[in-house]
């Protein structure tokens, strides 16, 4: 599904405080599989997702989504991929204060042009399916950390998205939370998803479910 063949990813290019974040990465990723890429901070592992992602370019090398060349794609053209294509949950959750939980998993899915009615139903049908359609209308500052995070698992699930990208998704869950965050991302695997988790926390890499964990340091794969 995902073809990754000599990728770097180099910030600041040609100057003084040049850093290469990605070098010279080879990796291929298969459908309704669950990778973890392990490794400290700094070894390139959210680089590495954002690229995937298509939320930002390399600065060398090919990446290849079903078959479809992404990495030369107009602006236009990765917006749409990424919002058809990913769901993304990212270590801060990045809910926006001041509106509902039900608002927050919509915002998603606006771009779209669905009608509201049905945007509302289908984003309320989410929340229930993760036992939260009592705090829908609840704004995410009232939530607790175990609620905000099902809140943000919903919305990533908004546009039916195949892949599922998650950014270190327990980093501010307690040990309890963190094992139920991962029977979530199971019932999500067996229902066909594709999952890529960055993670350093050995409740996710060492978890049953996941079937393969690249290791990464200093910019390029180390193991697996």
């Amino acid at each position: 599904m995902i073809e990754i063949k000599d990728v770097r990813k180099v910030f600041n290019w040609g100057r003084p405080n040049e850093f290469v974040a990605i070098d010279g990465v080879n990796l291929c990723l298969h459908s309704q599989s669950v990778t973890v890429l392990k490794g400290p901070s700094g070894s390139g592992k959210t680089t590495l997702l954002t690229l995937i992602a298509c939320m930002a370019r390399p600065t060398s090398g090919r990446i290849t989504l079903m078959d479809r060349e992404i990495t030369s794609l107009p602006e236009r053209f990765l917006t749409e991929i990424r919002r058809r294509t990913f769901g993304f949950m990212f270590q801060q959750f990045n809910l926006i204060k001041g509106l509902t939980a039900l608002e927050n998993v919509m915002l998603p899915a606006y771009p779209a042009g669905e009608k509201h009615a049905v945007l509302e139903k289908r984003a309320g049908e989410l929340l229930g399916l993760f036992n939260l359609s009592e705090k829908s209308r609840a704004k995410v500052e009232w939530l607790s950390g175990g609620e905000a995070q099902r809140v943000a698992i919903a919305r990533a699930l908004i546009n039916n998205p195949s892949i599922i990208i998650a950014d270190e998704p327990t980093a501010h869950l307690d040990t309890k939370l963190s094992r139920e965050f991962m029977e979530i991302l199971l019932s999500l695997a067996r229902d066909g998803k594709t999952i890529l988790i960055a993670s350093h926390d050995p409740i996710v890499y060492e978890s049953d479910m996941v079937e393969r964990v690249v290791e990464m340091r200093d910019g390029k794969i180390v193991g697996e």
